[in-house]
């Protein structure tokens, strides 16, 4: 009897959906190419609000986004469009991301190449 309770608490207990961790990893996986960019943006920005001596709190202020907003872009797990980069950019007073760093493409320096909106 206490063998058959145990079985059908175990059986309870057991999912018969994938693992957490299994979903996250192939999300990881999937999307390893941005996610590598996004932590590197998410550690320069960590830094220079750190070397400001700012919070995230004044990020977002600055930002005019909420301070969730700018914990998710800290975590590194944002996809971030280039218009929230270039916001974080402006907001920060430094370049996060240059296109063309090897001499081909455009730089933040090439503005003359960059057609008004």
């Amino acid at each position: 009897m206490a063998a058959e309770n145990f079985v059908k608490k175990l059986q309870a207990m057991a999912s018969k959906e994938k693992p957490v961790w299994e979903e996250r990893a192939k999300f990881r996986r999937e999307n390893r190419d941005w996610l590598k960019k996004s932590q590197a943006i998410a550690i320069k920005v960590n830094g220079v609000i750190h070397e400001q001596g700012i919070s995230q709190k004044d990020l977002a202020a600055l930002m005019n986004v909420s301070p969730q907003q700018i914990n998710k872009i800290l975590k590194g797990q944002e996809n971030l469009t280039l218009e929230t980069i270039g916001r974080l950019e402006n907001a920060l007073g430094t370049t996060l991301i240059t296109i063309g760093d090897d001499g081909s493409g455009i730089s933040p320096f090439d503005e003359d190449l960059l057609v008004e909106a």
